[in-house]
């Protein structure tokens, strides 16, 4: 009996292993885009669209919208199914053994499982995964980073993974950045391409579409990341419960509050996100980026957007990150007139430090030649 127990912590032991260090990331990103909502219409829907086991996985996926819950919840099932299988394999052959192969099967299963919910290769699981699918991991470990506004573990991951070559790797290194005011002292530092560094233009998935949405977001600009969120929702059957969080506030941000609840209305019949509500500092902070000319976004060019956000955020925050962004776009663009300008404009306020951040600086007296 004793041997049974010690196989039963064992294998406990590597499960929580298993969903605490290498699958999580990908269950955490996979709930980003697909959980689980208690509503007739929605369980129809996903029935005739995805089938059951289209159920079974938005089921499953939800509780990793707090990790942890999703680790008990996947290491309990994984160990009820050991126990079914131990128990069926005794009517045949009753010895330790038996323990043993339930195990096996068990870890087997889980990694089938789990290659399955996170739509991740088996062999990646096992650690043969190629690199692309290194890459992949990574970058949904960003997002996840992003998604919380955990900047510090985002700066943190790309060093561990320097030189960062990789496009949407850089789009969320240099937002951390930016959101840590600190992109114009360590713009240069990674061989940057353009300024799609610091915001893609290829977008090859809804899944893109979302992290430009938290770009836009970041910048302050307001419109563009409803656009994205509401384009990527729509991709995902309109069910995202990330989207649809970016949504309630993209839209609280314009004033339109019966909109909001409409998306409030559909996280609501979720587990997690039934009581969610944005933070009214954040939306009251965004409210002041939003254009007072009421322009078509984006039509007189991006960098004139971020122009008149940052202005209108003078003394905040948002303005700090703004012109951090507005900066490092007029450098990697070349747009050196524009970039003095808003340079003599800004620096030495609070908004902008007097020295300028280090690439700015340097950039700004080389074309001054100071």
């Amino acid at each position: 009996m004793s041997k049974v127990i010690i196989t039963y912590i064992t294998c406990v032991a590597l499960l929580l292993f298993f969903f605490g260090y290498v699958a999580m990331p990908m269950l955490q990103y996979a709930e980003g885009w697909k959980t689980f909502y208690y509503d007739s219409d929605y369980f129809s829907m996903m029935l005739s669209s995805y089938g059951v086991s289209g159920c079974i996985k938005a089921f499953f996926l939800q509780f990793f919208a707090h990790p942890w819950q999703g680790i008990a919840v996947m290491t309990l099932l994984m160990i009820q199914f050991m126990a079914i299988v131990n128990c069926i394999l005794l009517r045949f052959k009753k010895n330790f053994s038996v323990c043993i192969v339930s195990a096996i099967i068990c870890l087997v299963s889980t990694i089938s499982i789990t290659s399955w919910l996170g739509s991740i290769s088996p062999r990646y699981l096992l650690g043969f995964g190629s690199e692309s699918e290194k890459k992949q991991v990574v970058y949904m470990r960003l997002s996840n980073y992003t998604r919380h506004q955990q900047w510090d573990d985002i700066i943190a991951l790309c060093n561990e993974n320097t030189p960062v070559i990789n496009l949407l790797h850089q789009n969320c290194l240099n937002m951390a950045l930016a959101e840590k005011e600190l992109l114009g002292d360590k713009l240069l530092d990674q061989p940057l391409h353009d300024i799609t560094s610091i915001y893609v233009n290829n977008i090859q998935n809804a899944e893109v579409a979302g992290l430009l949405s938290d770009v836009y977001f970041s910048f302050g600009h307001i419109a563009q990341s409803q656009r994205y969120a509401f384009e990527t929702n729509e991709k995902m059957y309109n069910l995202s419960p990330r989207m649809l969080q970016r949504l309630v506030e993209t839209n609280l941000i314009f004033g339109q509050k019966e909109v909001a609840d409409k998306y409030l209305l559909i996280l609501s019949k979720s587990l997690y996100y039934k009581d969610w509500k944005p933070s009214e500092k954040l939306i009251a902070g965004k409210r002041k980026c939003i254009f007072d000319d009421n322009r078509f976004s984006g039509i007189k060019g991006l960098d004139d957007d971020l122009l008149h956000i940052a202005r209108n955020t003078r003394g905040t925050r948002q303005c700090k990150v703004t012109l951090q962004y507005l900066g490092s776009l007029y450098i990697l663009a070349g747009y050196d007139s524009l970039f003095v300008k808003m340079a003599d404009e800004f620096s030495g306020s609070e908004d902008l430090s007097k020295p300028m951040p280090k690439y700015f600086q340097s950039y700004y007296n080389l074309l001054t030649k100071k």
